[in-house]
């Protein structure tokens, strides 16, 4: 039996009474929802907002890490970095320290530590924000604390720079250089032309190259291995970018296998650690690291130099204390050092002399060279105006014409003659030598110490009125025309071709020196955590 079912309207009204109850919890709950999203997003936006500006400030406070500077500059840094992005209602903590690579994990780590010797910072952020916005906070109105923790490596602009000139590499210096690291070899085969010691005085790596090419995890740990040279000439041919200097770092690597000389890059290049990011990338000059790395690896103690010169016995130059190469910022330290110095070679060369061969001649030329420092005083880093000023401390350099013990003038025919050397000494004392790049096509270049004069060493050591004769103990004015005659000539070509090419390759000229910039950086602050 069919029953149907009738309504009445009644019934019609109160089932349209319950879709309306349901419809308006729908769509509250469809509000409830979206404000929920909304929240949500909110939230989401702040938080990145918050983000962005801890990333700013890190990288603003790793500006003033490392050398000269305090936990107050780094933190002022911030400050300002926030202030630009029109952040409010927020707190800020910076901490500075030293930015690495996890032993254990490889990754990058973060170790307090707010002194100079710090190359990173960390900046914390915290801002309370509603944690809802749904009619106007009445329903909520508790609040979130949002933070974000941003860590970047950074440092002031860097240069790299060294006592010495190579502008352009004459043959006398390929001929001196030649010698010199034949002698420090121990390899007589060793000739490398004008042009490939040209190409590597103009090729340049950076230590973020050679710690890729040793496969160190740190330039920490790069500058403090101790390897044979072969090994640090073989990283220098794989970072190198020029084929040329490659093959010619190649070729000093298997001349140098056999010499068991080893060397640390702390001992040649004066950086600063842990090191910061403009360190890592500013360029070295390859001949002047080689030369350097050659002469620290040598160490204290005399080196034979051959050369070919007419009317020359056996040279030999003894090295007193070996160069440095700079690499850092501008500036003092907080306990008043200077942040980034270099230092020459300090040495003493013999020239033993016997004119025309001839019998009974007891003479030798002794240069005597102090050791002379530098450092950066200044850098300002600008587009197209990179301006800085290098100090150079004293240098004296002295030429005396005496016998091989020295003990006494240079004699001939049994003491009866005697004849020295009158040669003035050209110094720098505090010396300024400032300089402008406009561009880095001009690095690496030669900057020359102002207010001092110059001059050329085979021009006054072959004047007649440089020498000193005598005979007998007596004046030898009879006698010095054909002295000087004999003498003279030789003292110039001595000059020409080894004094002089050799004070030019350490950066000395008569009353100044040189300083060769090899480049300078101002690489950018990187986030790193």
């Amino acid at each position: 039996m069919n029953r149907r079912i009738r309504f009445t309207p009644s019934t019609r009204t109160h089932q349209g009474g319950g879709i309306s109850v349901l419809a308006a919890l729908t769509l509250i709950l469809a509000l409830m929802f979206t404000g929920l999203a909304l929240d949500t997003g909110r939230l989401w936006m702040a938080k990145r907002e918050l983000q962005r500006s801890a990333d700013m400030a890190a990288l603003a406070a790793a500006r003033y890490t490392g050398c000269g500077t305090t936990a107050l500059q780094a933190s002022q840094a911030a400050q300002n970095a926030l202030s630009k992005n029109k952040l409010a209602g927020y707190t800020l903590t910076v901490q500075r320290g030293v930015a690495g690579v996890e032993a254990t994990t490889r990754y990058n780590a973060f170790t307090p530590q707010d002194n100079e010797l710090s190359n990173a910072a960390q900046v914390t952020v915290k801002q309370s924000v509603p944690s809802s916005i749904m009619a106007g906070g009445l329903l909520d109105d508790s609040v979130t604390l949002m933070q974000a923790t941003a860590t970047a490596k950074g440092g002031p602009p860097a240069a790299t720079f060294s006592i010495g000139s190579f502008a352009s590499i004459t043959q006398n210096q390929a001929n001196f250089i030649n010698a010199l690291f034949r002698g420090i070899l121990g390899n007589s085969s060793l000739n490398l032309g004008v042009a490939a010691l040209t190409d590597l005085a103009g090729t340049s790596v950076n230590l973020a190259a050679l710690q890729a090419a040793a496969g160190a995890a740190t330039i920490e740990e790069l500058l403090n291995r101790q390897v044979p040279l072969s090994q640090l000439l073989q990283w220098l041919a794989t970072s190198s970018p020029s084929a040329t200097a490659a093959s010619s770092l190649s070729q000093l690597g298997s001349v140098s296998l056999n010499s068991g000389l080893t060397v640390r890059l702390r001992d040649v290049l004066n950086v600063q650690v842990p090191a910061s990011t403009a360190t890592a990338s500013v360029d070295i000059n390859v001949l002047d690291l080689v030369q350097t790395s050659l002469l620290v690896g040598k160490g204290k103690g005399l080196i034979n130099i051959g050369l070919n010169i007419a009317g020359v016995g056996g040279i030999s130059l003894n090295l007193l204390n070996p160069p440095k190469i700079a690499v850092g910022p501008a500036g003092k330290s907080l306990s008043g050092a200077w942040c980034t110095a270099t230092q020459s070679a300090q040495f003493s060369l013999k020239v033993g002399l016997n004119p025309l061969k001839l019998g009974l001649v007891d003479m030798a030329l002794f240069l005597d060279l102090l050791s002379t420092s530098g450092h950066l005083a200044s850098l300002n880093i600008a587009p197209g105006n990179n301006t800085g000023q290098l100090e150079v401390g004293s240098t004296l350099i002295g030429l005396r014409l005496r016998n091989n013990a020295d003990t006494n003038l240079a004699s001939v025919g049994f003491g009866l003659v005697q004849v020295g050397l009158n040669l003035p000494v050209g110094q720098a004392t505090g010396a300024t030598a400032p300089f402008t790049v406009i561009s880095d096509a001009s690095l690496p270049m030669t900057v020359q110490t102002s207010g001092v004069g110059s001059g050329t060493i085979s021009g006054l050591i072959g004047q007649d009125t440089s020498l000193i004769v005598k005979v007998l103990g007596l004046g030898g004015d009879l006698f010095a025309p054909l002295v000087n005659l004999v003498v003279s000539p030789l003292l110039g070509l001595v000059g020409e071709g080894l004094i002089e090419p050799l004070l030019q390759l350490f950066g000395f000229d008569i009353g100044l020196v040189k300083v060769r910039l090899i480049d300078i950086d101002a690489a950018k602050p990187v986030l790193i955590l």
